[in-house]
């Protein structure tokens, strides 16, 4: 599935920018539509995220912006056409760390994240939430934990956005914490999660706050914690892990622009330098904001440093779950 942004999305966005297109873009990415790989069904949170800053790299460059939708397990889609992309600069892709952890526990996942994708930026990072169904009536996570322990074995699910990564591992690990095992329930994405969860055919659930945050603002399911350091100004109510004992939940995400490996250094440069600019902007940075996602930008190394040492480190913790990891 593939949207183009058009006058009034730019709106619906709020990213009209009032800046003209940028001349150094003009002579170094190419012209026609742009396009931006996300592996997960629309209505989620990366589509909610990518369409504020599609919008306003649309604005920014004059060039067409197009949103190509991959769906598939945990998000792989995105890198997997990234990688057979031609690197001519029309094609990126934008891809959470959630992603990228599918690499460690999947013989099968269809790329390396090191060797198949080129780095462009950071764009920032977000928290994992969980959340339950109101129906349950647990309005706190203590309240979560009581009724969990007083019920039959089926109440010890949570569904997660994200199958094979931080986001599943995130319920694993509040399980281990409160000595409740919990199974993970896989869904394609957050809005079948939230249907199920805002009509009580599954417990709890795990995902991006970025995707279930508009969510919870509508009553449709409740957080009732964060893995974020500290609480979100935007949910201000919303506990984090580390506030309520378990300082070992906390856990960054984060999301990131990659091109097709092979991308020549002029062109990695300029998109490095228009995705900034773009993230940057405040009308940008305060939608993002909005969605409980905070804007953070890189040089092309500096996210591939990151990338290494993140893996290095989701390796160690997921040995520490007993998950064997693939070498």
């Amino acid at each position: 599935m593939t949207y183009v942004l058009d006058r009034r999305s730019l709106l619906t966005a709020g990213a009209a920018l009032a800046m003209p297109a940028s001349t150094r873009a003009q002579a170094t990415i190419p012209y026609g539509t742009i396009r931006i790989f996300i592996g997960y069904p629309s209505s989620g949170g990366s589509d909610s995220l990518v369409h504020v800053i599609a919008g306003a790299l649309q604005q920014q460059i004059g060039r067409p912006v197009s949103v190509d939708f991959k769906p598939g397990p945990s998000g792989a889609g995105a890198g997997e056409q990234l990688k057979k992309a031609a690197p001519n600069g029309s094609t990126l892709a934008f891809m959470p760390s959630a992603t990228m952890v599918g690499k460690l526990v999947r013989p099968d996942f269809p790329f390396d994240p090191q060797a198949d994708l080129q780095p462009l930026t950071l764009a920032g990072t977000y928290a994992t939430a969980f959340a339950v169904s109101p129906k349950i009536g647990a309005a706190t996570f203590a309240e979560y934990v009581e009724w969990l322990k007083a019920g039959d074995p089926q109440r010890a699910r949570f569904g997660t956005t994200t199958p094979d990564s931080f986001t599943q591992y995130f319920g694993t690990m509040v399980g281990r914490e409160i000595g409740v095992p919990l199974e993970a329930v896989p869904y394609r994405g957050a809005r079948p999660l939230v249907a199920d969860l805002e009509q009580g055919r599954i417990p709890a659930g795990t995902g991006g706050i970025t995707s279930l945050l508009a969510p919870q603002r509508g009553g449709r399911l409740n957080v009732l914690m964060i893995s974020a350091a500290k609480r979100l100004k935007v949910a201000p109510k919303v506990p984090t892990a580390t506030e309520l004992g378990f300082p070992k939940l906390e856990q960054t995400n984060w999301y990131a622009f990659f091109a097709p490996p092979g991308m020549p250094a002029e062109l990695v440069a300029a998109w490095n330098t228009e995705l900034r600019n773009a993230l940057q902007s405040r009308e940008v940075s305060e939608q993002l904001g909005q969605l409980g996602f905070e804007v953070e930008t890189s040089a092309p190394n500096e996210l591939a440093d990151r990338l290494a040492s993140d893996l290095r480190n989701w390796k160690q913790l997921l040995d520490t779950l007993g998950l064997k990891t693939v070498n």
